[in-house]
């Protein structure tokens, strides 16, 4: 499963920033990104880790997911409540995808198809071609600014998105979003 979630995450981060390119163009640059960090031996983990953010920084909606991630509550949540969990959200994707950089193996990608709905939602739809099996991925872009960013994905009909807002639903309804930032704070220092 791991390394399903690698290839997942090879293929959210776009490596270059194209005004008004198509979602799939985004999510094909994506690869090289991903697989320059994950190849190159001569960068640290620390560094990897870096590397890591700063793609997620550029290239991945976060604002989107948090809102997706967080539904209703985020409309009840205050403008500080909402820019930490952001930085916590980031945080959480660069700690549970940095140990994954390490399950590339060449794996394979075809680009299936793409849906484009309101002119700012898409689907790019692929399947993963491991040595074991064929695994169908679905990434979710948002286009803002004239630019498409991925704020979920679909792996084997596990939405990040549904995952995430179903591990912290009991925090939010106990504590709200304020909790929540402080469980997740402590769990990263953690780390």
């Amino acid at each position: 499963m791991k390394s399903i979630i690698f290839l997942v995450m090879l293929l959210v981060m776009p490596s270059v920033v194209f005004a008004a390119q198509e979602p799939t163009d985004r999510v094909k640059l994506g690869v090289a990104d991903i697989i320059g960090i994950a190849s190159d031996s001569a960068l640290s983990a620390e560094q990897k880790k870096q590397s890591l953010s700063d793609v997620i920084e550029k290239h991945v909606d976060i604002q989107a997911s948090a809102q997706r991630v967080l539904g209703k509550y985020w409309r009840q949540a205050n403008d500080t409540e909402k820019r930490q969990f952001m930085l916590l959200l980031k945080g959480v994707l660069v700690d549970t995808y940095i140990i994954l950089l390490e399950e590339y193996d060449n794996q394979t990608v075809d680009y299936t198809s793409e849906t484009i709905k309101k002119k700012v939602y898409a689907t790019v739809d692929t399947e993963i071609h491991t040595k074991e099996n064929d695994i169908p991925v679905s990434y979710r872009l948002y286009q803002r600014n004239n630019e498409w960013k991925i704020y979920d994905f679909v792996a084997e009909g596990l939405s990040m998105i549904r995952t995430f807002s179903n591990d912290y639903r009991r925090t939010l309804k106990q504590s709200g979003v304020s909790g929540l930032n402080e469980a997740l704070a402590a769990k990263l220092a953690q780390k």
